[in-house]
């Protein structure tokens, strides 16, 4: 569904759910500034059983001048809009209305109308309706009250920016412009007195394991972003690394991660102890923990959390030397893929972040260093001896076919388009072979492009190793290497 869609009906209101939260008004408030511009005289409205008392919320819609109404009853619209929830469902008073359309990034249910805009691979409803106001040409950068409250829409629903999995998620991160005293006012209006007492004495029961240097608290049930703040306060700890807290929420424990530590990412820790209902980046994640033995919450995240430790290798590549002896020898079947040479979109000695679906890779662009395009979008360096060495290059434009389109992104947030700068090269048949092997445990691949950022090998996957350079080690996505590769004769 395209906003414009709702330009067909006069009579629209735009409900938020009960109870509404920050993600829910931004998103309400987003669709109806879009409206109110194309003139079009819409409601913002919620219910419930309860008005909104939550200071920052208060704050939110007062200091953005945001028109949500309380309403227990409703006259029949002619379109009634849902925001961050779908009509018919136990989180929305139902009123009804002659047409029904949803915008939400829940999990869809029964109810879905034909007039949708569902994707829960989104952290937040803020950032659909920021993508959906994108396609309609509207500008966030002259709306600042709009562009503040969708940052703090996706702030807010994950967890303070720690559960953010898709890359739109990052880039409303990165590029909204902000009014930066009304969000310093909103983050700083969490915290009531209660809350500062449940967080103390979470502190206070934590528990520390000194060898794997991570801490563990359970917290009285509290607003999940509590978690973060006790969070924060234990990782100042010297010898704490890593450190996970949660509370009893209705669905389950919701926990918290911290890390400061490259070799521990917070968003797969989080992913590992909750068997995949966690997420966020590298420092903060969160998660939903669902287990029958949650009687004990403090003794079911040690576990996890030590298995999370012995689950995975580490390899420093340059300092670290592959066992080749346990490799076989592979060629790389003839293929066409794209490449891009970094210093033809920016400026040669520029550090540019590299952002892909997957995760985002830093390094620094040369005449030196290329970009490669694998076929479902996969992005990794190589160097333009090696490029030259084991591909024929063209001129030919290389069409990119993934979920994310893949940038370049540069430190005064600069963004081109790495489709704007592909050509098809194919591989030669007479290229450097690789010394490969199958994973049967998880790794992390520090490589000789980034000494920061580890690359993820899981299981089935290949480590692979170049035959011309032992020190060039890297991953290779299961499906690429069975489809692409054939042991060498």
């Amino acid at each position: 569904m395209e906003l414009s869609c709702l330009l067909d009906f006069n009579d629209i209101v735009i409900q938020c759910h009960n109870y509404p939260d920050a993600d829910t008004i931004a998103s309400g408030f987003g669709v109806y500034r879009y409206l109110v511009e194309k003139g079009k005289k819409p409601r913002l409205v919620y219910s419930g059983d309860k008005q909104i008392t939550k200071a920052n919320l208060v704050i939110m819609v007062s200091q953005l001048e945001i028109p949500l109404e309380y309403v227990t009853e409703l006259n029949k619209p002619e379109l009634l809009v849902t925001v961050d929830c779908v009509h018919g469902e136990s989180n929305v008073r139902s009123f009804e209305a002659e047409n029904y359309a949803a915008i939400d990034h829940h999990q869809p249910g029964k109810n879905i109308p034909a007039l949708s805009e569902i994707n829960p691979n989104y952290g937040s409803c803020s950032t659909i309706i920021a993508e959906m106001l994108k396609k309609e040409d509207y500008s966030l950068e002259e709306d600042i009250k709009l562009s503040t409250a969708l940052y703090y829409g996706l702030y807010t629903d994950t967890g303070n920016l720690t559960e953010i999995r898709h890359p739109k998620d990052r880039d409303l991160r990165d590029f909204a412009r902000t009014d930066k005293m009304v969000l310093s006012l909103l983050m700083n209006s969490i915290l009531s007195l209660p809350e500062l007492r449940i967080a103390g004495t979470a502190i206070n029961q934590a528990v520390f394991n000194d060898k794997l240097r991570y801490a563990t608290a359970v917290a009285k049930p509290c607003d999940p972003n509590i978690l973060g703040y006790i969070n924060d306060l234990i990782l100042q700890v010297d010898s704490i690394d890593v450190s996970v807290v949660g509370c009893y929420v209705p669905r389950g424990f919701k926990i918290s991660v911290r890390s400061c530590i490259s070799d521990i990412h917070a968003d797969e820790m989080a992913y590992f102890i909750t068997d995949g209902n966690g997420g966020g980046h590298k420092q903060k994640a969160g998660g939903l923990l669902c287990d029958e033995r949650l009687r004990d919450p403090k003794a079911l995240l040690d576990e996890r959390i030590k298995a999370y430790f012995d689950s995975y290798d580490v390899i420093h590549a340059g300092e670290q030397k592959a066992d080749i002896s346990e490799m076989k020898l592979y060629s790389k079947q003839p293929e066409t893929i794209g490449y891009a040479k970094t210093a033809e979109i920016v400026k040669p000695g520029t550090d540019i972040r590299i952002r892909m679906i997957e995760a985002d890779i830093d390094i620094r662009a040369s005449k030196n260093i290329y970009i490669m395009v694998g076929r479902k979008g996969n992005i990794y360096p190589i160097d333009r001896k090696k490029f030259e060495a084991t591909y024929t290059a063209s001129q030919e434009p290389y069409e990119i076919n993934a979920e994310y389109d893949p940038t370049v992104i540069t430190s005064e947030n600069s963004v081109f388009r790495i489709a704007d700068h592909a050509k098809c090269c194919t591989s030669k048949e007479s290229g450097a072979a690789i010394y490969a092997k199958k994973l049967d445990r998880t790794l992390k691949l520090y490589t000789i492009w980034d000494k920061a950022n580890y690359m993820l090998g899981k299981v089935g996957d290949y480590l692979a190793v170049r035959s011309d350079d032992v020190n060039d080690m890297y991953i290779i996505p299961k499906e690429q290497f069975e489809l692409v590769y054939r042991e060498a004769e």
